[in-house]
């Protein structure tokens, strides 16, 4: 019954003051919250939610990024805190964390309620005063950095700092380009130790650091210290501030005449941009011709091309090095998609998705 009437709640007040006007406040919420949000993430709501086998009402926070990505859950069980850490790639939710093992099996509904309703309070309420000092902040140049860099930044994140570190116990000066997501959710970290070149690649979710890649197997125990010192000294230098006047008409003009032939399959509406891409599969002599819808990060991928009469399809995560195929329709092209989203990001020809 709470659920429902939540709901209910919900559509008579987007009827009432139009779906395109209602601004969510807190004032507007089923309830007041009885967790403080998120504020890694972009928005929060509170949904009330009942346990039905026991009859155990929660009051839960829900934070979430700003397209729905990934949700962070809070609330209480009869004295126990409770937190969920979730994904949702549109189809299904993945959860990554659950505190104490006792949500996981509730958690999808929760949030299903939560986009239901859809009560979203931004996470920064002032956010329209704190604009225009926004726009007024230093935008730092290498000249900020504490010192000069030993290795260029990569350039598939969004921005990037210096750090000066020592390893106390053994007294090891380094000097690490930090390379961020503008969200800080992932960093790349590279210096050099006694003459090896050193490599970190890690996620953040706000309050702990996960080290998925250590090039030498060094720096895993050191790393977070020095992201936390990269974010506390909060110099970033952002890729291509000089270039985006430039780069916007040239994007703005790419449409589907300039792709190099007509797609067989239209974009998928959920991304940025697509193009086309002719590819050979050599040891078959198949041709095919693949629409590639993406992220305008180049964080996802989304690829359909038709094989002797099968329609295939992938979904493909890209972290600036390396390919992960989430899905394969058919089980037939996880391994030629790699080579052809190559292709796509060489010729580079992308049409903005309406």
């Amino acid at each position: 019954m709470k659920k429902f009437l939540a709901i209910i709640m919900t559509l008579a007040m987007v009827l009432a003051l139009g779906a395109g006007a209602f601004a969510a406040t807190e004032a507007d919420l089923s309830t007041e919250p009885e967790f403080d949000p998120n504020p890694d993430y972009d928005k929060w709501t509170v949904v009330e939610y009942t346990i039905e086998d026991i009859q155990a009402d929660l009051v839960c926070t829900i934070s979430a990024k700003e397209d729905d990505s990934e949700f962070y859950l809070e609330c209480n069980f009869y004295g126990d805190d409770q937190m969920t850490r979730t994904t949702w790639d549109g189809s299904a939710y993945t959860v990554l964390e659950d505190k104490t093992g006792f949500m996981a099996g509730d958690t999808p509904a929760i949030l299903d309620i939560a986009r239901e309703q859809n009560l979203w309070v931004p996470m920064n309420g002032e956010a329209a005063e704190a604009a225009p000092a926004a726009e007024g902040e230093k935008k730092f140049t290498v000249a900020d950095l504490p010192t000069e860099p030993e290795f260029d930044p990569n350039e598939e994140y969004d921005m990037w700092t210096v750090v000066e570190y020592t390893i106390e116990d053994i007294q090891a000066d380094l000097v690490c380009t930090v390379s961020a997501k503008a969200d800080f959710s992932e960093f790349y970290q590279e210096c050099n130790f006694y003459g090896d070149d050193q490599m970190t690649r890690t996620t953040y979710d706000g309050k702990e650091y996960t080290v998925l890649e250590d090039k030498t197997g060094f720096m895993a125990g050191d790393t977070p210290a020095i992201l936390d010192k990269a974010q506390e000294q909060g110099i970033w230098i952002k890729f291509h501030d000089d270039a985006e006047a430039e780069a916007a008409p040239a994007a703005a003009g790419a449409t589907a005449a300039d792709l190099p032939t007509e797609p067989e399959f239209d974009p998928n509406p959920d991304y940025d941009e697509y193009t086309v891409v002719e590819y050979t599969i050599e040891d078959i002599q198949a041709d095919l011709v693949c629409t590639i819808s993406r992220k305008a990060d180049n964080s996802e991928y989304y690829l359909e091309c038709n094989f002797y009469g099968d329609d295939q399809m992938t979904r493909t995560t890209y972290d600036g090095t390396t390919y992960t195929v989430l899905e394969d329709k058919t089980g037939f092209m996880a391994g030629d998609t790699p080579a052809i989203l190559d292709i796509a990001q060489e010729q580079n020809i992308w049409v903005p998705i309406a």
